[in-house]
């Protein structure tokens, strides 16, 4: 059985990883919402779309950590995991450093969810160096 300590674990493990996509999902959805033509000045302000879309990246890379909880795939190489790790942190920092100079308020949005993948890749690279 599991103790009080796993599930606290658990529970915040799910919080941090999912904050993040719900952070950028928000920031694509205004985004969306601030265009009148979809096509019409696609990419006006450069920075904040490619913000976007490493933040976009840096949320899909983890998801090789929530396929190694499903019994099928728990045998699945650490090295996909790693790589994810390294995609994930790589493109979360990256966008940190473009995010600042976009034009919108929604850039905001993506670089907390930037912040918070970064924070949980190099928290795992550190337990999984103990």
């Amino acid at each position: 059985m599991h103790g009080a300590r796993d599930w606290i674990f658990a529970v915040l493990f799910v919080a941090w990883s999912a904050t993040p996509w719900m952070l950028v999902v928000l920031a694509w959805r205004k985004w969306a919402r601030s265009r009148a033509p979809i096509l019409e000045d696609l990419i006006d302000d450069p920075a904040l779309l490619g913000g976007q879309i490493l933040a976009t990246v840096s949320c899909c890379a983890l998801i090789p950590l929530w396929l190694t909880a499903i019994p099928r795939w728990e045998s699945w190489p650490n090295v996909a995991i790693e790589y994810g790790m390294i995609a994930s942190g790589v493109s979360a920092v990256v966008a940190l450093f473009i995010l600042p100079f976009g034009l919108r308020r929604a850039k905001w949005l993506s670089f907390a969810s930037c912040s918070l993948n970064a924070g949980l890749v190099f928290t795992l690279l550190l337990a999984s160096a103990e």
